[in-house]
């Protein structure tokens, strides 16, 4: 069970909620042993105790961490497709989340309670896939805004881009990397120039159409591929 910001020491006093689902909808008790992750890539082994605690009794770091830390910035679209990309995305990986507003999204600033059921989205589906790590859900930014960040090898997923391929853009390694994908319009030319202006590299996924909520799996899938290939060599 993922906890975020759990300190996985000594006795571990169990967050309501938590503490319900453990010992009402497990039904587990006292001495059953339970792995608690702290949602930042530490487990630990614990055993519950009388007074519905956890003692901690082994930690170490999750298994289940790509050896790549991959930062998503996907368009922002509308309704359950961008749910549905932020479940798959966890399961695949990603260190971060980052919705960006570009100029072609059909898709408004997400409200509060939106960016709360997102998290929830992301923490279920990295405890079902068993990581021990859970995207950070990152404030959304404009387009303008996201040119300025992004750690590592920053790709930047162009549709029009006929040259450089996914796969010899991911030939140089790196322990970073940085993902931009476009809306359901795609992008313009004028941000395709704005990317290259910042050091955003241009790449193609391929000569087929991808759905907005895709294209980041896509990327996401062959980095994963490529990294366990190679041990992130």
């Amino acid at each position: 069970m993922i906890i975020p910001g759990l300190v996985l020491s000594g006795a571990v006093r169990l967050p309501p909620e938590d503490g319900r689902h453990i010992f009402s909808v497990l039904r587990m008790r006292e001495n059953d042993r339970i792995i608690l992750c702290d949602g930042k890539g530490q487990e630990a082994l614990c055993a519950l105790t009388a007074n519905r605690e956890a003692m901690v009794l082994e930690t170490f770091a999750s298994q289940g961490e790509a050896p790549v830390a991959v930062h998503l910035y996907p368009s922002l679209s509308k309704g359950e497709r961008f749910e549905w990309m932020l479940q798959k995305a966890s399961e695949l990986g990603a260190v971060s989340i980052t919705p960006v507003l570009s100029r072609r999204c059909v898709a408004g600033p997400p409200s509060a309670d939106k960016l709360a059921r997102y998290g929830r989205i992301l923490r279920a589906a990295s405890e079902q896939s068993g990581r021990g790590r859970v995207p950070e859900l990152r404030n959304p930014l404009s387009f303008e805004e996201s040119m300025g960040i992004g750690q590592g090898l920053r790709l930047f997923c162009y549709e029009e881009e006929r040259t450089v391929t996914l796969k010899s853009a991911l030939d140089e390694h790196a322990a970073e990397i940085s993902v931009l994908t476009g809306p359901e319009g795609g992008y313009t030319s004028e941000e395709s120039e704005l990317a290259g202006r910042h050091g955003w590299d241009s790449v193609s996924l391929g000569n087929t159409i991808l759905r907005c909520e895709t294209a980041p799996l896509m990327v996401l899938a062959a980095i994963r591929f490529l990294y366990m290939e190679t041990g992130g060599k």
